[in-house]
């Protein structure tokens, strides 16, 4: 009996190991940088920019951050300044600076190609190619790219909440945990046994030196 209570509180032990190393971290907009974000405003009309805006912030997944008219005054003072300057920003310092500027870690990058309807049931209505682009402020890197289409009465702005739904599922849901390399790995015991060498070469050293 006393065995058998030992195997079981070691299985016990080792799987709860075993469920400690396999969990994950959920991305949340509380403690992930990239879910901080702000809409690019020189991608899309106004129209689109607000319609955009609210997708983000009813999916209540973003931490939504509206400088759209600082933006602006960013851009105009860039286009007059540097219209033909060599050290005009490229996107992935501009967005950069936005992330400095104002505490975002990345950025939605908007399009979007509408086209009123050709055929008679279809005259009424407009249809939208829309796409997403979710940009890291920080390196430039395009995390997530998502496309949809969308349609609504000519007279007005297809709605953007389908495709922000594909963004939130296509978000990486979890941090992943680093991976060490074989390398790595030997290079650390490597340099552990290195350490205990020296740490018991030093203690053989006062030893004698104390005789």
């Amino acid at each position: 009996m006393k065995n058998f209570c030992k195997n079981l509180l070691t299985l016990s032990l080792a799987a709860l190991f075993l469920s400690a190393c396999s969990s994950t971290v959920k991305r949340t907009k509380f403690s992930d940088k990239n879910m901080r974000v702000m809409i690019d405003p020189a991608s899309v009309s106004v129209e689109h920019h607000v319609r955009i805006q609210s997708a983000l912030v009813r999916s209540e997944k973003w931490a939504v951050v509206d400088r759209a008219s600082g933006l602006e005054a960013i851009k105009k003072e860039q286009d007059l300044l540097h219209r033909s300057a060599l050290d005009r920003y490229e996107d992935k310092e501009k967005w950069a600076q936005w992330g400095k500027l104002y505490g975002v870690g990345a950025v939605v990058v908007g399009h979007a190609s509408c086209y009123k309807g050709k055929n008679f049931w279809q005259i009424n209505r407009r249809t939208c190619n829309q796409f997403l682009n979710l940009v890291d402020a920080n390196t430039g890197e395009v995390i997530v790219a998502v496309e949809n289409r969308a349609s609504a009465p000519v007279h007005e702005i297809p709605d953007w909440h389908e495709i922000v739904e594909k963004l939130n599922d296509a978000y990486p849901s979890a941090f992943k945990h680093f991976e060490k390399h074989e390398k790595l790995s030997t290079y650390e015991s490597e340099s552990k046994e290195h350490a205990v060498r020296q740490k018991e070469t030093a203690i053989s050293r006062g030893t004698a030196n104390r005789q």
